[in-house]
């Protein structure tokens, strides 16, 4: 086990490349065709979602390769960070952002375990939780939850052949998380 001075050291070192990373995310995540082509509301709650589900892509991918689950819990605690900020930004006081802030980081983590079991048994159950979570304030219709799937198989697929170098310089490829970009199925 790490002392704990040299852990904080080691976290330190990731913040910059991790925060960038997340920034990347976030400017991918916002980006409205995400919104036009599956139909998602632009909304919080919409936002949420897509970001989620971007971010989610990314920590999978850190997360299959050994040694970076640091890197990956930095990326992660700037989720939570930047998840405070907005909620302060949009008025919320500071007595209830804890705990707005502890259930929007359980419903992130619900998300990638759901995400991820998908992948992994690809039984229905992953369009479901797209169902569920993207389409939670409109109806979505099949083709829509079939693009979002159809992006998150394709990215999974980009992002497991990306050089993880290029993660931990708080990068993402420009093919990552573009449509325009993403291989046929």
């Amino acid at each position: 086990m790490m002392p704990s001075f040299l852990s904080k050291l080691f976290s330190r070192a990731h913040r910059r490349p991790a925060r960038a990373l997340y920034a990347a995310i976030v400017e991918r995540a916002r980006r409205p065709e995400r919104f036009q082509e599956w139909g998602v509301p632009d909304t919080a709650s919409g936002r949420f979602e897509v970001l989620a589900l971007h971010l989610f892509l990314v920590m999978q991918r850190l997360r299959a390769e050994n040694g970076l689950s640091a890197f990956a819990r930095t990326l992660s605690e700037e989720a939570v960070l930047d998840m405070d900020r907005n909620l302060r930004e949009m008025g919320v006081g500071d007595l209830s952002v804890g705990g707005k802030v502890k259930s929007l980081a359980e419903a992130l983590y619900g998300r990638f375990g759901a995400y991820a079991e998908g992948l992994e048994n690809d039984n229905g159950a992953l369009a479901d939780a797209l169902q569920r979570n993207f389409f939670a304030e409109v109806e979505g219709t099949p083709d829509a939850v079939s693009a979002v799937l159809q992006f998150l198989r394709s990215q999974t697929a980009i992002l497991a052949e990306t050089e993880a170098s290029i993660l931990l310089e708080g990068r993402l490829p420009e093919a990552v998380m573009s449509t325009s970009e993403a291989p046929n199925d």
